[in-house]
């Protein structure tokens, strides 16, 4: 175990007891000069990311109860308990990951979190590598199957040295597929340094949306208008196209997918579904400059 690893544990163990909190930070600082920590914290943390990436497994009894336990470098991921077969589940999921950190041609900077069903998997490319089982309701670890995904994913991607997926993963991850949330989330993540050049619009312009008397009516590609989905009319490009859609004013994106043609306003380059409106963060504004940038051009 690290320096930093053992001063972690004993930080949680002080968070839960009843010390003011003056007393637990003086007590801390104390155990930092005591364990001659004199780098910063920064330090520390790299020491850590320089490590060989470790997974082990690990067994033991609780209240009768067999529970075992993933570790990536000391750092707990997944804990499973109860009758079925705990030790398999922990060492099942250990070798597979471990199998993944050998592979030389892993990029982990693509490495995506997803689900299929009540599994956890961990995707490239839209390639699922690993699906592993989550621990069950009701356990003080319980997730649901992309928030396991979720967390072990980031773990890798630290220890790896490439940033973490931001947060607002899950949430886009509610309303269309991992990728394509992973890819709105990355996106525009980049968007923020547009300086760096990481982002780049195929078109910009104002956006409007519609819906109301248009909810379940044909769109231009015979599909039932929903004005809820993440959707848009564009008047050339191919149904199927999938857009990132920036809000520049907001800072807000999402992924649409093309499914009608429009919109009929010549200063409005992209008509978007009342879904989409709101994760824009438009609908009171009714029109917004967005920026559009294309993810597939394999529609019809």
């Amino acid at each position: 175990m690290t320096t930093s690893q053992a001063l972690e544990r004993v930080f949680n163990r002080m968070i839960l007891t009843n010390l003011p909190y003056k007393k637990k930070f003086v007590l801390a600082m104390g155990l930092v000069a005591t364990l001659g920590l004199t780098s910063n914290c920064t330090s520390a943390v790299a020491a850590d990311n320089d490590l060989e990436p470790e997974v082990e497994s690990s067994v033991w009894e609780e209240n009768d109860q067999e529970c075992a336990s993933v570790t990536l470098n000391g750092k707990e991921l997944v804990v499973y308990r109860g009758a079925n077969s705990a030790e398999d589940r922990a060492e099942n999921l250990a070798d597979k990951l471990q199998d993944l950190l050998k592979d030389e041609k892993l990029e982990p900077a693509k490495l995506v979190p997803a689900c299929e069903g009540q599994l956890a998997t961990i995707r490239v490319d839209g390639t699922t590598l690993i699906k592993f089982e989550v621990p069950e309701s009701g356990s003080a670890t319980a997730a649901t199957p992309l928030e396991c995904s979720f967390k072990v994913v980031n773990a890798i991607r630290v220890i790896l040295g490439v940033p973490q997926i931001p947060a607002n993963f899950l949430k886009l991850a509610e309303t269309q597929s991992a990728d394509q949330a992973f890819i709105a989330c990355t996106n525009h993540a980049a968007a923020a340094v547009s300086a760096a050049g990481n982002f780049s619009p195929n078109f910009s312009g104002h956006a409007s949306w519609y819906g109301g008397k248009f909810h379940g009516r044909r769109t231009s590609n015979g599909e039932r208008f929903d004005m809820n989905g993440l959707t848009a009319a564009h008047r050339s490009l191919p149904f199927g196209t999938k857009l990132l859609v920036l809000n520049r004013r907001t800072g807000d994106s999402c992924v649409v997918q093309v499914n009608d043609r429009g919109p009929f306003v010549d200063d409005r380059i992209i008509d978007l579904s009342r879904g989409a409106a709101q994760k824009l963060n438009m609908l009171s504004s009714g029109v917004a400059m967005v920026d559009c940038m294309v993810l597939n051009n394999t529609g019809r």
